[in-house]
């Protein structure tokens, strides 16, 4: 840690030297030689300010230092716990992949893992794929039941994943489907989301979870989950929505929970924030007005044999 010189400290500083200036050339012309008396101890006072300052924004700047370290050590002693609890409950055959950076934290994989050990899903549909696939495979490995498909609109990733999935042998639980973002209109404003042309849901869906697309694709990025899966979402079901601390996905929850009912929703304060939402009411018969309007057909498609 550093401490730089503001501007407001260089004007002091100016200030002060100019004042010493000031000082000399009138005490000279009042006082003559015993001037050369006054000006150290103006200048030793001058110096003594200048190091109380110095100390006063250096003990502030410290206690700002340790307070924002132990916060970022409490988070990691947390993920660690977190990843600790997932890999003695999950029990994998390999190592996990890392959970750091855009891959989901060790908190969120691990309240994932609790829904899956309490609601026992028969269908996990998953928006993005990666060390989150792996872990909804693991869970579902050990509660003896349920399949995973995940969404994935890069290719790049769709096979790293594919890959990762294989490698730990868990490719008759989870399926990695490669679906690049496709354009359709919601309420009259154009939206991209994963292209489900190529998905057959066969079965309700029981967990939601998401996350993904990326949020720069377009504002609230996340939103289209729930209008174009509403319909195939199970009574009950739940849905997890990943970055809850963005304001992009607290706005998507508010019009998810406006436009649909019976969904409520519950905040977790994770590393990244989340959201918990769940559907206790029976699925309407109908879409509802202005639902979707999709520039292809998503659901039910031609089967690609994934579910």
């Amino acid at each position: 840690m550093t401490l730089h010189m503001t501007k407001k400290d260089g004007v002091l500083l100016v200030l002060a030297a100019l004042v010493l200036l000031m000082v000399g050339v009138l005490g000279w012309w009042h006082l003559g030689q015993a001037t050369l008396l006054l000006l150290p101890v103006l200048a030793a006072l001058l110096l003594l300010m200048v190091l109380v300052e110095g100390y006063r924004r250096l003990s502030a700047e410290l206690r700002d230092y340790h307070r924002r370290h132990e916060s970022h050590r409490q988070q990691d002693y947390r993920q660690l716990e977190a990843f600790v609890s997932l890999c003695f409950t999950l029990q994998p055959r390999l190592p996990l992949p890392q959970t750091r950076g855009w891959a989901a934290s060790p908190d969120l994989l691990q309240k994932i893992t609790e829904v899956i050990f309490r609601e026992k899903p028969g269908l996990v549909l998953e928006a993005s794929s990666g060390v989150s696939t792996l872990v909804i495979a693991y869970g579902l490995q050990q509660v003896g039941q349920g399949k995973v498909v995940a969404l994935e609109h890069d290719a790049y990733y769709a096979g790293r994943s594919q890959r990762l999935i294989a490698f730990h042998g868990l490719e008759d639980i989870a399926t990695i489907v490669y679906a690049p973002l496709q354009g359709f209109e919601h309420q009259e404003q154009r939206w991209l989301w994963y292209n489900l042309d190529d998905v057959q849901i066969e079965q309700p869906i029981d967990l939601l979870v998401i996350d993904g697309p990326p949020g720069d694709v377009q504002p609230l990025a996340r939103y289209p989950a729930v209008p174009l899966l509403y319909r195939n979402l199970n009574d009950p079901s739940t849905i997890i929505l990943d970055d809850g601390h963005r304001e992009d996905e607290q706005q998507t929850v508010a019009r998810w929970e406006q436009e649909f009912r019976q969904l409520s929703s519950e905040f977790l304060d994770l590393e990244k924030g989340a959201y918990v939402l769940h559907k206790n009411s029976p699925a309407p018969s109908h879409v509802p007005s202005g639902h979707v309007r999709e520039a292809h057909s998503v659901l039910p498609g031609p089967s690609s044999g994934l579910v």
